[in-house]
């Protein structure tokens, strides 16, 4: 019996295992690398909180996350307590945007002790007055993409 290769010398081999597997592997890495950046933020909040766990302070596990336009502002409330003092840690994994993040009481004062800002993340501290719900309004505005991405931890002592 004659095989199809030696009738149609022309028609290629099918895919090998190999090569099936290699395909599919770089798919699967291809696809991690596209969402690879919003974990990217995320560690480089967890940077920003390094000094702090230092100093004490207990990192919470939940965080927020996300793609902003550049240059809106986003506000999340989140309930402090009185006796407490908080730090936040705002994240970014792209190059060339400027990030601000202020605490806000509910009557909109602000109320952070400090902020100290770097190359892909800034740290706010506060101490708030009195427990209740808080506002944390941030703003990252990028120099050359429409949408930035973000990733915002805090933490206590």
């Amino acid at each position: 019996m004659i095989s199809s290769m030696e009738r149609y010398p022309q028609m290629k081999r099918p895919w090998s295992r190999f090569q099936v597997l290699a395909a599919a592997c770089l798919l699967v890495l291809g696809a991690t690398c596209v969402y690879a950046t919003v974990d990217e933020s995320h560690d480089f909040a967890m940077e920003a909180a390094t000094p702090f766990v230092e100093q004490g302070f207990i990192v919470r596990e939940d965080y927020w996350n996300g793609e902003v336009k550049s240059g809106q502002k986003l506000q999340i409330t989140h309930q402090l307590f009185k006796g407490n003092e908080y730090a936040f840690w705002l994240g970014t994994s792209q190059e060339g945007v400027t990030l601000d993040m202020k605490v806000y009481d509910e009557k909109n004062q602000p109320v952070q002790i400090n902020a100290k800002a770097d190359k892909f993340f800034m740290s706010v501290r506060v101490n708030p007055p009195k427990t209740g719900t808080y506002k944390i309004v941030f703003e990252l505005k990028s120099k050359t993409d429409a949408g930035v991405l973000w990733a915002l931890a805090y933490g206590y002592r």
